[in-house]
């Protein structure tokens, strides 16, 4: 977890990060004035799937490798998939790709570092809200990118792109990600250990407040409900109070949220001025107290699935495709735990996410922004890189079908992680289950049920925050919640109310005022257009 060191560093390298890149994001949004000897691709064309754009004048082009980063933890097979990819790459617009990762425990911290500390890479995986996009934007770390050059470099992403994604991906009137062309409906669900619903008297968990029962059942019988605390509870919390995150917001968006089920409340929902809050920290603080999570799962370097596979926490907390493998898995290696996947707010409308919840960003830095471009077109719409990047190896880990979809070779499973920058619905194969277990039918049901429960569209939902003009409250604000947040939520303090007064109190210094005025202005603004 965070120390308050760490977060005031990252509040000092953010400002370096301001003045650092100001030179570099004066050039030309286009990208094309930044090299020479690039070439340019004298193939064209719109045919999505192909990834034909770039596939001649390879000849008139220089070598290059570039570096991309990837946010999660690096899968096993994963080097031979992309000596696969790399084949691709080099034969159609002679370039490489080299991939670093920001695991999981660490990437909210070391993200603007990469930036701030001028790390020399080409691309980056980048979200709205949760990763790191509309912060990145604020503090000059992405390139603009001009219609034309998309156009020009990447011309089958820019046709299979609806205009909403590219609506999404801009800021202040220009676009800074390169947006997959995938939306879902996935709202968080739980794994649980079925044997332990059965010895607890639970015949389902259809409510937050079932779920923490359960968890307090579990505690009482010296087992861990969540062994990763509270961090994906708040989610469920969340979603279950019909709220969802103002993209932009601070901490990946949960300062403040919006009532995203009721186009007409355009109401901001300021967390320390919700009620609501101030119960879910008292809930927290007797989870914590009767033992439903570890004691020092601040310092903790697991990850949400780890406690469910090791049998050391009871349930976890992802999306139901998420949550479906893993709960396959410890299902394989130990049968009796009858583990299933639950929805605890089935009375609630989901929301689709957006086609900026995955992409990619060109670091404003970046030496090849035009060969980025002609790779990303290449990892966006060509099959055979789409089939690697979310299957493996074709014959090693997964066969295909005589309809065209996939099956996994038993046992030889390519545990996908991080291809979302670039997925495209229109060419992603779907799985043949020949035969399903009792997770795969649920989660089937489960993906239908949020489908045909989509929740109205709210006027916030395409709404992302520009923080240029806050950028140093900001940064401030972050690193006081880095002080308070996390314990305050996993209920690893003295007292709540104390702590909830701190908090407000080292946020008023921060700014938080500043912030939430200008932030409501570029709402206002944002709903009267």
């Amino acid at each position: 977890m965070k120390t308050n060191a760490t977060k005031w560093l990252a509040v000092i390298l953010c400002i370096c990060l301001v003045m650092g890149l100001a030179a570099g994001c004066n050039r030309e949004g286009s990208g094309g004035n930044n090299s020479s000897n690039n070439g340019t691709p004298s193939g064209g064309g719109n045919n999505s799937g192909s990834g034909s754009g770039n596939s001649s004048g390879n000849e008139d082009l220089d070598y290059v490798e570039l570096k991309m980063w990837l946010v999660g933890d690096k899968p096993e097979g994963f080097d031979d998939v992309y000596a696969e990819v790399n084949k691709i790459l080099k034969e159609k617009v002679n370039a490489t790709v080299k991939v670093d990762w920001l695991s999981w425990a660490d990437e909210g911290t070391n993200y603007p570092l990469l930036f701030s500390g001028g790390d020399d890479f080409d691309m980056i995986f980048t979200a709205s809200s949760w990763g790191h996009f509309e912060q990145t934007v604020g503090l000059g770390g992405f390139l603009a990118l001009e219609p034309e050059f998309i156009q020009k470099y990447a011309p089958d992403v820019w046709a299979v792109e609806p205009e909403a994604a590219w609506t999404q991906a801009t800021i202040d009137g220009n676009i800074y990600m390169l947006p997959a062309n995938f939306i879902e409906v996935t709202p968080d669900v739980v794994a649980i250990r079925g044997d332990l619903m059965k010895k607890y008297g639970f015949d389902d968990i259809a409510s937050y407040d079932q779920l923490l029962d359960f968890y307090k059942a579990c505690a009482d019988d010296g087992i861990y409900g969540n062994s990763v605390g509270s961090s994906s509870v708040i989610w469920l919390w969340a979603e279950s109070n019909g709220l969802r995150y103002v993209s932009g917001a601070p901490d990946a968006g949960v300062l403040i949220q919006y009532y995203a089920n009721d186009p007409n409340n355009l109401e901001l929902d300021y967390l320390l001025d919700d009620p609501k809050f101030t119960q879910f920290c008292y809930d927290m603080k007797e989870l914590a107290d009767a033992g439903c999570w570890p004691s020092d799962v601040l310092s903790t370097t697991q990850d949400r699935q780890d406690g469910l596979l090791s049998g050391r926490g009871a349930s976890m907390v992802w999306n139901h495709m998420t949550c479906q493998i893993y709960a396959n898995q410890a299902n394989a290696e130990h049968p009796d735990w009858d583990i299933n996947i639950y929805n605890i707010m089935p009375e609630q409308k989901y929301a689709a996410t957006k086609y900026i919840n995955g992409g990619i960003g060109i670091n404003a830095a970046s030496k090849n922004p035009e060969r980025a471009l002609m790779v990303y077109n290449l990892f966006a719409t060509d099959q055979d890189i789409q089939d690697l990047t979310q299957l493996g190896i074709k014959g090693v880990n997964w066969e295909e079908t005589d309809d065209g979809r996939y099956q996994i070779i038993e046992g030889k499973a390519y545990n996908t992680s991080n291809n979302w920058g670039w997925r495209n619905l229109n060419i992603m194969r779907t799985e043949y289950q020949a035969n399903p277990s009792a997770v795969d039918t649920k989660v089937n049901e489960l993906a239908q049920y949020f489908l045909d429960n989509v929740k109205p569209d709210h006027p916030l939902d395409n709404f992302a925050f520009d923080t240029t003009s806050v950028s140093t409250q900001f940064a401030a604000v972050e690193a006081a919640m880095g002080t308070y947040f996390d314990p305050l939520i996993n209920g690893l303090v003295d007292d709540v109310d104390t702590t909830l007064a701190q908090f407000r109190s080292a946020l008023e210094s921060a700014g938080i005022q500043d912030l939430l005025t200008e932030l409501q202005r570029q709402v206002d603004e944002f709903v009267a257009k």
